[in-house]
């Protein structure tokens, strides 16, 4: 859970809890190999001829394939564009066509486009690290450009002569509409080559960002791993810090993400463990590395692993339809209260909407209607609850004077006079409380859904930032450095509910609460998405709209009867005459 994600649903928690005060009364660790990283050499031209080749003590068998010339081909199908590398065999960028960053430009998810995001890395018997990134393949695909589309497929092979009998083939399959990539190891005669009988697979650079918040980007960025059942992440949260997290067990994937976008690592097979490696720059970008550990058996001549690359948008549909709880990667919340209803209340109901709706602004407000009338009857259980008990008030004060002294006599007469005007004194609570689960959980998905990315409603151009309409050029504590309209707006349908709504408490304390309220919720969403506020907004609206009609359709008849406490007085007073009488 990210910093502002903290600070969100405490912030949320504190308003829920100050409206209800006012409103009612270590593990086994992998071999040094895996954490190799070889040298990064910036190369200032595309395809250059290296004469030179490395010496036999750097690479051991694998000197010869440490020179040659890199060829280069690009794949380009419905939703992105990828280069690929001879040298290593690796990606080097890889484009998304229907995303844009927050210039509406394209922008490339491979941060690593010198060296490449994939490769192999082992050591071998001999001491040798090697990472194939260094090495040059050769490339079996001739072509240089390549589009496939539709349900068609498209290969690209790379193969790398080592040794006599001794080789390592690569191979990239692209489909036509799809985000994953199939990816596919064989390794011949490796069997008594590798220290440990192991290799690794990593995804090497992270993911380059694409908002215009970076900060908030970065704090959404990390790398994490779905292993033996349960979510492994780790967090660069610090700069200029080394953070590590080795284990054994299967894993069904590795992946590295930023706040919408994600690279994922998917075996097809078993896997023996991983690796996760991150470091936070002064520039705020989180450089992350992760990495499948995978077993070489010594008797084996051949080795063949096959993986999937998920490279695509963090949309909730698409990753869970990869089928290995890749879904698990996103923020919910709390697995056991929010998630529920995000994955089953708030994604649907969002998905079969989009059916008939393509402006998700329009989605919002509609959604917001809807969630007000489900949580119709709660409201109208809360709004009766608390005007019975504003009706009570006068009694209820003449009891708490005529009782000061005697707080056993007054909790027995408050309770007799609850029971007699069916009024529970907690019932203007629990509605509130039974609709906060979905509060976080919406607070979770419209901060973190790529559907309202760049998509926008009347003056707001992104649903997933905040709608600034001035920036200072400078931050105010607790407000920000810009003003946001939405969350003005809210903030004055706040204080009318307020101002309309009946209340348990006539106190200075709750006419201070009148102002005090809507001001939090300013500060609060003035740095939330747009999305975030506009729900507030209409669901405020129509609380409103709701208030109005309750207060002008409850008559007098549907109140307790106000003299009940006078009723108390009467009683205790025959009882004193009849006293007097003996």
């Amino acid at each position: 859970m990210d910093r502002n994600s903290v600070t969100g649903l405490a912030l949320i928690g504190l308003i829920m809890i100050v409206w209800l005060q006012f409103m009612s009364p270590e593990k086994k660790l992998m071999k040094p190999v895996t954490a190799v990283k070889t040298e990064k050499v910036e190369s200032k031209v595309q395809e250059a001829q290296v004469s030179a080749i490395p010496a036999a003590e750097n690479y051991g068998v694998f000197a010869q394939a440490a020179g040659g010339k890199e060829r280069v081909i690009k794949v380009e199908n419905d939703v992105f564009r990828a280069t690929l590398s001879s040298k290593g065999a690796t990606l080097k960028s890889l484009v998304l066509k229907h995303h844009l960053d927050s210039n509406h430009k394209t922008f490339d998810l491979v941060s690593n486009d010198k060296n490449g995001a994939l490769s192999l890395l082992f050591l071998t018997k001999e001491g040798k690290k090697i990472d194939t990134r260094d090495l040059y393949f050769q490339s079996v695909t001739l072509d240089t450009l390549h589009t496939v589309g539709g349900k068609e497929s498209y290969a690209v092979r790379y193969h790398l002569d080592v040794a006599p009998q001794q080789a390592i083939d690569i191979t990239y399959l692209f489909g036509g509409k799809s985000y994953k990539v199939d990816y596919d190891v064989k390794l011949t005669g490796f069997g008594n080559a590798l220290a440990g009988n192991e290799y690794q697979l990593q995804w090497d650079g992270g993911l380059l960002y694409s908002e215009k918040d970076r900060k908030d980007e970065s704090q959404s960025a990390v790398a994490c791993s779905y292993l033996g059942g349960s979510m492994v992440k780790l967090a660069a949260s610090k700069e200029n810090q080394a953070y590590r997290e080795e284990q054994s067990g299967e894993a069904k994937w590795v992946a590295v993400r930023n706040k919408y976008f994600v690279a994922a690592l998917i075996p097809q097979g078993r896997s023996e463990g991983i690796f996760l490696d991150g470091k936070r720059k002064a520039n705020e970008f989180a450089d992350y590395v992760v990495a499948l550990k995978m077993g070489v058996p010594s008797t084996s001549g051949v080795v063949d692993n096959r993986f999937s690359l998920y490279l695509g948008p963090l949309d909730y549909n698409i990753v869970k339809a990869q089928k290995v709880d890749l879904e698990k990667i996103m923020d919910f919340g709390w697995d056991w209260l929010t998630r529920p209803f995000a994955e089953y209340v708030i994604l649907p109901v969002f998905s079969w909407l989009n059916t008939f709706i393509s402006n998700y602004g329009l989605i919002i407000i509609i959604f917001a209607l809807l969630i007000k009338l489900v949580t119709y009857p709660l409201s109208m259980a809360s709004t009766k609850s608390m005007k019975k008990m504003s009706a009570l008030q006068p009694a209820l004060k003449e009891l708490q004077d005529k009782y000061k002294d005697n707080p056993a006599k007054l909790q027995s007469e408050l309770g007799r006079i609850y029971k007699e005007a069916g009024v529970n004194p907690l019932g203007g609570c629990l509605p509130v409380m039974l609709q906060m689960p979905l509060l976080y959980a919406m607070f979770y998905v419209f901060r973190s859904s790529i559907q309202l990315r760049q998509q926008g409603l009347l003056w707001v151009k992104d649903l997933s930032i905040p709608d600034s309409i001035l920036d200072f050029g400078f931050s105010i504590p607790m407000y920000g450095d810009h003003i946001a309209v939405f969350p003005i707006l809210m903030a004055v349908t706040v204080f009318v509910q307020q101002k309309i709504t009946p209340t348990a408490q006539t106190n200075e304390q709750m006419k201070i609460m009148v102002y005090m309220f809507p001001a939090m919720m300013l500060l609060f969403f003035n740095n939330m998405p747009a999305g975030l506020g506009l729900y507030y907004l209409m669901f405020n609206i129509f609380s409103v709209a709701q208030q109005f009609y309750i207060n002008k359709t409850t008559t007098a008849d549907d109140l307790p009867k106000v003299n009940l406490g006078t009723s108390s007085s009467s009683s205790s007073s025959k009882h004193k005459k009849g006293g007097s009488k003996k």
